[in-house]
């Protein structure tokens, strides 16, 4: 490593926090100068907060096993709305822009990055390797730990945070290709979510959608934006709830008057009048004319 460049271990967290300083004490036994920890995890989940805190319990002051090694946590949000787990596809989607947002940071500030895959949700793991194919390079590594299956209980729930050698935790390298390091053309694609390769590619909302669109919107009071922005989102009824910090049934009276509204506008649409039409076409116009945020 050179001096002039920093290495970051970026691991998911579950509800075992051990499953980092395995990971982390692995690599450092290797001679690898990790001097930055960010874990990832959804910021409502009340098991997983408890691990990032009983992990931050190995670095106080900045240090790690009396070395310098900064520790922070990076939480899933979806429209400023803590999350605590990803389902939905929504949730999913809040989840893949965190981790590409992380890695882009970390890259463009020449980080050295080790990727850990091994804690919490596996649709994490396979988000995170996603994004990793797009901002890792060759220099950088992606890792998986495996544990005696009787030491996982033993050690389960942060009981245990330093493996003893003679357990034989093993530090995995997972094979992947940095595409954008080789292929730098692919990174404005790999970028982007499936729905905006949608609408990007097939130009989905035609002039006269974008019209419709332009015409409700015109016609919504500040609050009603509100709530139709939230949904285009990917919010749920009680997320927007949270989001506005109103009541779901004002929520509800919302919805209802912004799809009377949308009733009177698409007057030949045969079609279900519901959140996932408002989503499927105020996402991609609010999105459009700067209007998603």
């Amino acid at each position: 490593m050179t001096l002039d460049k920093h290495t970051t271990l970026v691991a998911l967290l579950g509800g075992q926090p051990q499953v980092v300083t395995f990971t982390l004490d692995l690599l450092l036994a290797r001679g690898e100068k990790i001097d930055q920890v960010v874990v990832v995890y959804p910021s409502s989940n009340t098991r997983y907060h408890n691990a990032y805190l009983r992990l931050a319990q190995e670095f106080v002051g900045d240090r790690y096993l009396n070395q310098p090694c900064h520790l922070r946590n990076v939480t899933v949000q979806l429209g400023g709305i803590p999350l605590d787990d990803i389902r939905s596809p929504s949730e999913v989607e809040a989840a893949r822009r965190t981790m590409h947002e992380l890695l882009a940071q970390l890259k463009d500030a020449d980080h050295i990055l080790h990727l850990s895959l091994t804690g919490g949700r596996r649709i994490m793991a396979l988000i995170a390797l996603s994004a990793a194919m797009q901002y890792l390079t060759p220099a950088d590594r992606i890792w998986h730990i495996n544990t005696p299956a009787d030491f996982i209980e033993e050690a389960r729930d942060g009981r245990i945070m330093h493996a003893p050698t003679e357990i034989g935790v093993q530090l995995v390298s997972v094979p992947y290709v940095p595409w954008v390091a080789y292929f730098p053309g692919l990174s404005p694609l790999l970028s982007r979510s499936q729905q905006e390769l949608r609408e990007s590619d097939i130009g989905w909302l035609d002039e006269d959608e974008r019209e419709r669109c332009r015409m409700v919107w015109e016609d919504l009071t500040t609050r009603r934006r509100d709530v139709l922005r939230a949904f285009a989102l990917g919010l749920t009824r009680q997320q927007t709830a949270a989001r506005l910090v109103i009541e779901p049934s004002t929520v509800d009276s919302h919805r209802d008057a912004i799809l009377g509204i949308c009733r009177q506008t698409w007057v030949a649409y045969s079609g279900k009048f519901d959140i996932n039409f408002l989503r499927e076409r105020f996402g991609p116009y609010l999105r459009g004319v700067g209007e998603l945020y």
